[in-house]
């Protein structure tokens, strides 16, 4: 009996033998240590892939352990991170696992995007989905993304490589749903996200093997309670003509509007720290509720740079879509 670790995946004929220089050479970097990331992370890690850096700044809560499948009782209170890294270097010790325990931002993820080559977007969050697929774009890096909700999700690779190239995220997806939710609101099943989860994994083997049948420009929408599946090729989609760029708080232009797209109670409750205001002294800081925007229009002027700023940047990107649709041009979206 052979003692090679990765005799029976070599044995698949679409991996074979030199399948595992391929993995040990390749660097993913996985956005997200939640539902999707731990199968992701567990099924890489098995895999051998040879640098994995995980990025999440939250922690293990009881909430999670149903979909979590990285983490266990004795880890709530833990960084995910951290509590993810223990995990995985107990599964395969023979390769590097890098953590960074801070949310994924635009400060950031420029150093960890240019660091991988192929990234994996387990975030369930639009404003970190835009943000990488823009940054895949630029430099051609597959980003494998995946959402799930309730028992329904998607699944696709974006962008690409130079040499075998694709459209990105927001060509699919030009505006969040004003609708979106994330599992805190709308709930999930945990074998729903293990599955879309595992088949991300796979994904992300075939686009190190420059497998042809990757979902390279496709997008594959799952329903896992009646088990229905189709695939659209989005391989022909144009690039928004005009979108909000994605910036760091500190290069909003000098006056230039700041829109706090929250309500007004969590405008006056938790205003903008003063880490940000002392930055802004020739910006105007106004709030308009997301739900009171469409009524506002006529009252802010469509020449001026306007940024739009909430907690986690979704309602932010769902106001500058609107600006946008109505005919603004000079729109971006920050998060705090």
């Amino acid at each position: 009996m052979t003692n090679n670790r990765y005799h029976r995946q070599q044995q698949v004929s679409q991996l074979g033998n030199a399948s595992e220089k391929r993995l040990a050479d390749a660097k993913v970097l996985i956005i997200g240590a939640g539902g999707l990331g731990s199968p992701v992370s567990l099924f890489l890690a098995g895999a051998g892939v040879g640098s994995i850096t995980i990025v999440d700044d939250d922690t293990v809560s009881l909430s999670n352990l149903h979909r979590q499948i990285l983490f266990s009782e004795t880890d709530i209170g833990k960084a995910k991170v951290n509590a993810a890294k223990e995990r995985l270097e107990s599964i395969n010790s023979s390769i590097t696992l890098n953590v960074v325990n801070e949310r994924l931002s635009i400060n950031n993820a420029q150093t960890l995007v240019d660091q991988a080559t192929v990234v994996v977007d387990c975030a369930d969050n639009f404003l970190a989905s835009y943000l990488l697929s823009d940054l895949c774009l630029k430099k051609r890096i597959p980003l494998v993304s995946a959402s799930v909700l309730t028992t329904h999700g998607y699944l696709g690779v974006f962008c690409g490589t130079k040499e075998k190239s694709a459209p990105s995220l927001r060509a699919v997806f030009p505006s969040p749903s004003a609708q979106a939710n994330n599992c805190n609101t709308a709930g999930v099943t945990g074998p729903s996200v293990g599955i879309i989860g595992s088949y991300q994994a796979q994904e992300v083997l075939k686009v190190i093997m420059q497998s042809d049948s990757q979902l390279l420009g496709k997008l594959m929408n799952l329903d896992l309670w009646d088990y229905r599946q189709y695939t659209i090729d989005f391989s022909s989609s144009k690039e928004p003509e005009h979108k909000a760029n994605i910036i760091p708080i500190e290069l909003i232009a000098n006056e230039s509007l700041l829109l706090d797209v929250r309500s007004t109670q969590e405008f006056h409750d938790d205003p903008l720290p003063d880490s940000i205001t002392s930055l802004l002294t020739n910006t105007t800081i106004k709030n308009i509720p997301l739900s009171d925007l469409a009524n506002q229009f006529s009252k802010l002027n469509s020449e001026q740079a306007v940024c739009c700023i909430c907690k986690s940047g979704q309602r932010a990107l769902n106001a500058a879509q609107q600006l946008i649709d109505h005919g603004f041009k000079n729109i971006s979206v920050t998060s705090r």
